[in-house]
């Protein structure tokens, strides 16, 4: 039996798996070694348990944002081994690879994130050859969840929508400019309330203003991250990511637009992470 777990920048996707087969699932809020003690994790690993209540794996395959430093994952895999005696193998890895492996298997391709972060790399089958974006919402994250809020919230601020959609957004959220700069400037998590807003654009999709947000957002992403690394490996390009799956239709328009090989559109890594570890 084998622990897969997958954290992107809001929650953990926790699965026991056998011979590629999802047993059992469970979630977590996020787990970063940035921003997270010890005592955290061991918390978040100990939630999981109680979901997974006969959790004892053989293999421990831990990918999380935050874990691109040699030292934090040394540091959490000492971690899981303590947690996990048991376990004859751990292996910590990032997010991004688990996206390429979900994604690509074991062929070579580019991949892109778009969830509440996003970033983009090239991989060989293997490995990840390199990478793109990762930078936050305040230096990049084109095409997040975090960077579509943060257009929407501008522009409702300085008036630029229509009254009637203006309107909807105000009741359904409840907005004030001084909670809207609180949550952005003074509370934990500014990325988290701002992706917050992305089911309200998918709603509103069609609309024009807000069409012509989500079509620059996924330009940006595609231009800045997924070019540079699609034109030194012309593989097909894969998304991974809630915004990249339900946003399919105007990804795809952004990026025939550039002439890009799109593939797969995945909204959760975890299926195509148990069959790469079968």
């Amino acid at each position: 039996m084998k622990l897969l777990v997958d954290s992107g920048a809001t929650k953990a996707n926790w699965a026991l798996t056998e011979k590629g087969e999802i047993l059992k699932t469970t979630h977590t809020t996020w787990i970063s070694p940035y921003f997270l003690d010890d005592e955290g994790i061991i918390a978040l690993v100990n939630q999981a348990r109680l979901g997974m209540p006969t959790m004892i794996p053989q293999e421990v395959y831990f990918y999380s944002t935050g874990c691109n430093a040699l030292e934090q994952r040394q540091r959490v895999e000492a971690l899981f081994r303590r947690l996990f005696p048991e376990a004859r193998l751990v292996q910590v890895n990032t997010d991004l690879l688990a996206a390429a492996r979900a994604s690509c298997q074991t062929e070579p391709g580019v991949v892109g994130i778009l969830g509440t972060g996003s970033n983009a790399c090239s991989y060989d089958g293997d490995q990840i050859v390199e990478t793109a974006g990762g930078l936050g919402f305040i230096l990049g994250d084109e095409g997040s969840g975090a960077a579509l809020g943060k257009e929407l919230i501008s522009a409702y601020l300085n008036r630029e929508l229509d009254p009637e959609i203006a309107r909807e957004l105000q009741e359904e959220f409840h907005l004030s400019r001084d909670n809207i700069l609180q949550s952005v400037y003074q509370l934990p998590f500014p990325n988290r309330f701002l992706a917050n807003f992305t089911p309200f654009l998918f709603k509103h999709r069609k609309e024009s203003a807000l069409n012509a947000i989500l079509q620059r957002q996924f330009s940006l992403f595609i231009h800045r991250n997924v070019i540079p690394l699609y034109r030194k490996t012309p593989s097909p390009v894969n998304f991974v990511g809630s915004v990249a799956f339900y946003f399919q239709e105007e990804i795809g328009t952004a990026a025939r637009a550039l002439d890009l090989h799109l593939g797969r559109f995945e909204q959760d890594p975890m299926p195509g992470l148990a069959r790469y570890h079968r």
